[in-house]
């Protein structure tokens, strides 16, 4: 039963239990063997279960459960929280989503923080219910039935009377005597395990407590669940926020920071990865990712010559570049293909070039460069570097930027291939014996 003395019995609970497809077996299992009831018409001396939410991460992750009970043909209660630090009840999106849950037939309730009013007294505690039933029911145009205290202390599991300010406590005395409690407090399951309850089935009724921030679709430990609803809430206030901008014709006031914006038509995930990486300032990291790209473009765009030109043999391309023990300079890679127009295409030189590879080197290596602004410069430097390429590469006979879908590099060569026919091409059988010349695998390249 419900106390503020209780201890965890499962701490170190398994992270697979709290899945999507984990907790739908879940509500198949307790559809079996139990009654759902709500709130607001509880059939006691009936077997039952009454299945809450207390919304205290992510409306987002509330929705895609709400989602799942839908499918399920069940109904269950989400309390939220007016005063929530991870989400805002009253802003537009997270407002659809509460409306959404309720258009699949769900309950809605006060999940009621007594830290934000310094609650110490029920008559206290009456009122302030009652205030925030009423603000739920005004926004939302659905009037709750029943609260559930946030973060419950001593105090506050000592009010037991059936209601305050109208709603049905769910901490009440009759509740907590009369029917058993299961709850994923903390990303665990507290007390009981909810299969193992379920399963055994021994209760005649039953209180299940998750929170959405907890189930996701893959496992994972709690506090990169909580990270994961977190930042994803973030990117999309910043989504919103650009978005916004450029649909009222906008400028969108960047800085630096513009020279990455090619990437968000090319790769959303990436260019989200790259965005947080500049404005936390972390630009060897940055560096290091934007030379990954740029590596990953000049290898796709030499494929796609030696496919499309050149008339390789997919075989031996596959080789050339899935080869563990041959690693290729970008740079001799650039040279060996497209011989020296790369300089003029991309406006640099081949020296300045390879001042930004040393650098990269050594990033690689854990030394710490200590200069930051000039880490900055050679983000910008890779970022003109690898627009410039992609838009030579969309005007030569491939037609390819490099970069389209960021396609891994088999499935390239597999679909190039089909039509492909081998031949004696000089350039090939040249790269081959640059490449073979080497023990390490390195070209032997002149260097100007």
């Amino acid at each position: 039963m419900i106390s503020a003395d209780n201890l965890p019995l499962h701490a170190t609970g398994s992270d697979t239990d709290f899945t999507v497809e984990q907790y739908r077996q879940l509500l198949q299992l307790a559809k079996k063997n139990y009654k759902f009831a709500t709130y607001d018409a509880i059939p006691f001396g009936e077997r039952f279960v009454l299945w809450r939410h207390d919304c205290d991460y992510s409306l987002n992750r509330a929705r895609r459960l709400a989602e799942v009970e839908n499918e399920a043909g069940i109904c269950a209660t989400y309390f939220i929280n007016p005063h929530c630090e991870f989400y805002n009840p009253l802003e537009a999106d997270q407002a659809r989503l509460i409306r959404e849950i309720l258009a699949m037939g769900h309950k809605i309730g006060v999940h009621f923080d007594a830290a934000f009013y310094s609650t110490d007294n029920e008559r206290q505690l009456d009122m302030q219910v009652q205030h925030e039933a009423a603000l739920i029911h005004q926004v939302f145009g659905v009037k709750p039935t029943a609260f559930s205290f946030h973060n419950p202390n001593t105090f506050l599991i000592s009010c037991d009377q059936e209601s305050y300010g109208g709603l049905l406590n769910c901490y009440s005395k009759r509740l907590k005597s009369q029917v058993a409690y299961c709850s994923d407090s903390n990303g665990y399951w507290r007390f009981r395990r909810l299969h193992d309850v379920l399963s055994d089935a021994t209760d005649s009724c039953l209180q299940i407590l998750t929170h959405p921030g907890w189930w996701q679709e893959s496992p994972m430990p709690p506090r990169q669940r909580i990270f994961r609803s977190v930042y994803g809430r973030a990117e999309s206030v910043m989504r919103n926020y650009d978005d916004a901008l450029e649909n009222s014709g906008r400028v969108n006031q960047v800085g630096g920071l513009q020279v990455l914006r090619f990437i968000r038509s090319v790769n959303p995930d990436l260019f989200e990865l790259c965005d947080y990486l500049w404005n936390q300032r972390r630009f060897d990291s940055l560096f290091i990712e934007l030379w990954r790209l740029h590596e990953s473009q000049i290898r796709r765009l030499s494929q796609s010559v030696f496919l499309n030109m050149w008339n390789a043999p997919a075989s031996k391309i596959n080789s050339l570049f899935q080869d563990a023990k041959r690693t290729i300079n970008s740079q001799d890679l650039l040279r060996l293909v497209f011989d020296n127009t790369w300089l003029y295409v991309c406006n640099t030189d081949d020296v300045t070039y390879q001042e930004w590879l040393d650098v990269h080197n050594q990033l690689l290596a854990g030394f710490d460069t200590a200069d930051h602004q000039r880490i900055e410069k050679g983000c910008i430097y890779l970022c003109n570097f690898i627009k410039s390429l992609a838009a030579w590469g969309r005007l030569q006979p491939i037609k390819y930027d490099g970069l389209d879908n960021l396609r891994n590099e088999k499935e390239c060569v597999h679909e190039a291939s089909e039509n492909s026919v081998p031949s004696q091409d000089p350039r090939w059988e040249s790269l081959e014996r640059s490449l073979a010349g080497n023990e390490n695998g390195q070209p032997k390249t002149k260097k100007n």
